[in-house]
């Protein structure tokens, strides 16, 4: 795998989608329910889609040979171990209100392993992304190294997190006193795990993600120094219910405190 030429491409993108989001912005945001169960409010815009197709044609023309999986089209297969990943708007329900929390997400995955991915944030003006080696913020042109906290005190330690409707209130209650003060439920999507990398939180915990929700992220976490896993302890790459640790003391210790709640809904 070329890493240079994978994070050189990755790292020219958020100039492009972010202009590309300025042209679009003069649209006027529609918004469509894509849930088969109307009772789920499962929102989808045009500018997902807009988005989406954007960056297929980008990965397609460099990329051309690499399968491609996204949340609003078909599948691109491949016959290669290259897969991309796209989830055009984490955090569709932030975009739609105005709050600049959302992003562009964009991973690469060799052999069903995340190796690099970017979490781009076009009204925060700020992209996380990784090398081989490390993980990096970029602000206002400035490049910093990213690196989590070794906090592993539960006591201490600041953990944020959403459930996304899949646990019941029951559960979510006593997920929440296993951890007391130190758990806040947060609705800020991949800049979750992107606060984790950077060391201003110690762990995330969310239920129900997708494969192209968390894939991009993977190898930003680890490369910060921070672990990532499903509930049981499994590659995060699956989806499902997610733990990311910034450290792996504290991993375990958040993995043994989740361990009755891998039951069910999981």
């Amino acid at each position: 795998m070329n890493y240079n030429k994978t994070f050189n491409f990755l790292k020219s993108l958020p100039s492009k989608l972010n202009l590309f989001y300025k042209k679009k912005s003069k649209s006027v945001i529609k918004v469509n329910n894509k849930s088969k169960n109307k009772k789920v409010f499962d929102p989808v815009t045009n500018f997902d889609k807009s988005f989406e197709k954007y960056i297929r044609s980008l990965i397609h023309k460099k990329f051309p040979k690499d399968s491609i999986i996204g949340e609003e089209f078909e599948n691109k297969k491949s016959d290669n171990h290259f897969q991309w990943s796209i989830d055009p708007i984490d955090g569709t329900r932030a975009f739609i209100i105005g709050a600049p929390t959302w992003s562009n997400l964009i991973g690469l995955s060799l052999n069903k392993k995340s190796k690099v991915g970017l979490a781009n944030f076009p009204e925060l003006n700020k992209f996380y992304i990784n090398d081989q080696k490390k993980s990096y913020i970029f602000k206002n042109n400035k490049k910093k190294i990213l690196r989590s906290s070794n906090n592993n005190n539960l006591k201490t330690v600041k953990i944020i997190g959403n459930f996304h409707g899949t646990l019941s209130y029951e559960r979510q209650r006593k997920v929440i006193k296993k951890f007391g003060w130190s758990f806040r439920l947060a609705g800020f999507d991949a800049l979750n795990y992107c606060l984790l990398a950077e060391g201003t939180v110690d762990a995330v915990i969310e239920a129900n993600l997708k494969p192209y929700d968390i894939l991009p992220l993977i190898p930003i976490i680890k490369n910060s120094g921070a672990v990532v896993t499903n509930w049981k302890n499994e590659p995060a790459e699956i989806g499902g219910n997610i733990i990311a640790s910034s450290n792996k003391a504290l991993h375990n210790k958040i993995l043994r405190l989740l361990k009755p709640f891998t039951k069910k809904n999981d």
